[in-house]
């Protein structure tokens, strides 16, 4: 039974690599603005609900170490709980009673960028995919042929002579139509119902062709210079990592990583520095902070695609104590009601300068219905064509 004499002792890291996960304000009495931070935010707010069922004293203490030391100090009743930022390991869970997730933990590496050179000598094609530059070249040329067997059925003058004179004034017609009006009047209605919806699929395509080729040179885009994790381990460079978690030693013992090439950086303002000394190649986070750190430097670096998934940050509990389940409860309820959601955007909110959002090339899906409508209306065309010879 918790008392007042006898709270709950609640263990937080006081290593905690962001600041805005968990911070401690020593000059400070007042627990709220003493304990700040994305985590204790989270508590008291899973306070406010428990409360509302029963007491529960509870008192801070700071503890110097790794997360793996904090959880053993829990799992020999150092501790009754901890606080912070834990990530939910299976080895972990033997030793302790965890609670449900309160954000997801995936492992993210982080590279350097250098800017991508917009001034490529095929820079012109990266719009399109090569799919819809293809599919673009055959509907021309299909369109052509119908344009070519239309006219020339119909005995006209301009599409007579030699076949390779007739492809070229076809081929002249549809193309140069997209630039300026022909003083020759097209006779036939199949001839422009034909080049109508060329003519339309052609505006659509060249508009979007602009528009997407004028971001691509204006839109900074950014290349890694590192592209995956076996170049770094072949290569045995050094990268960086947050030494008080369970990181390095996954780093060690799944991915291979040298303990020697391993270097431990103790606070989110290392990183940076580390980076443009020269001192690592990469760096990797978990989730969390990896979207902490990129949303600061954005501009110069990368994140890669997650390595793994792990279960998730959560808080820790003595083995069998009911807590666990109440304020695993507890989270359910401020997700649902959309206090989580605001803590978040409270303490990590979206910087204004990683809102600009990079141009990727337009597939042949996104243009799939305009493709079938030219073909359709060209096939129907030259079919009643035929039908009315």
């Amino acid at each position: 039974m918790l008392t007042n004499e006898k709270p709950l002792k609640i263990g937080i890291p006081s290593n905690s690599p962001f600041d805005m996960f968990l911070k401690v304000e020593e000059d400070q009495i007042e627990p709220q603005k003493k304990y700040t931070g994305f985590c204790f935010d989270i508590f008291w707010e899973v306070l406010k609900i428990l409360e509302q069922n029963y007491s529960l004293p509870y008192e801070f203490h700071q503890f110097m170490g790794t997360y793996d030391e904090l959880v053993d100090c829990v799992y020999n009743k150092t501790y009754d709980a901890v606080v912070g930022d834990v990530t939910i390991l299976a080895n972990r869970s033997k030793k302790v009673e965890f609670t449900q997730p309160y954000s997801e933990s995936r492992l993210v590496m982080i590279v350097q960028a250098t800017p991508e050179e917009p001034h490529k000598a095929w820079m012109f094609l990266k719009p399109f995919t090569r799919e819809v530059w293809v599919v673009s070249g055959a509907l021309l040329v299909y369109t052509i042929f119908i344009f070519w067997v239309v006219k020339y059925r119909s005995y006209n003058p301009a599409f007579r002579g030699p076949w390779k004179s007739q492809l070229g004034t076809a081929l002249w017609f549809i193309f140069s139509s997209l630039f300026f009006a022909h003083k020759e009047t097209i006779q036939s209605n199949i001839t422009r119902v034909v080049i109508v919806v060329w003519l339309f699929v052609a505006l659509v395509l060249t508009s979007t062709y602009t528009a997407s080729l004028s971001s691509m040179l204006t839109v900074r885009r950014l290349e890694p210079d590192i592209m995956d994790v076996e170049w770094l381990t072949a290569t045995k460079s050094v990268v960086g990592c947050d030494g008080d978690s369970f990181v390095r030693k996954y780093l060690e013992d799944v991915i291979k990583f040298e303990g020697a090439n391993i270097k431990n950086i103790s606070n989110e303002y290392q990183y940076a520095s580390e980076f443009q000394s020269g001192n690592i190649s990469a760096a990797f986070f978990e989730t969390p902070y990896a979207k902490v750190f990129m949303n600061q430097f954005c501009k110069n670096y990368t994140a890669t695609q997650p390595l793994n998934r792990f279960g998730g940050l959560g808080f820790a509990f003595q083995k069998g104590s009911p807590l666990a389940a109440d304020v695993s409860e507890a989270f359910l309820t401020i997700t649902e009601n959309r206090i989580l959601k605001e803590l978040e955007d409270k303490w990590f909110p979206r910087s204004a300068k990683c809102s600009s959002t990079e141009t990727d090339e337009l597939s042949l899906e996104k243009l799939k219905a305009l493709y079938l409508l030219s073909f359709a209306t060209s096939t129907i065309c030259f079919l009643l064509f035929f039908l009315a010879c």
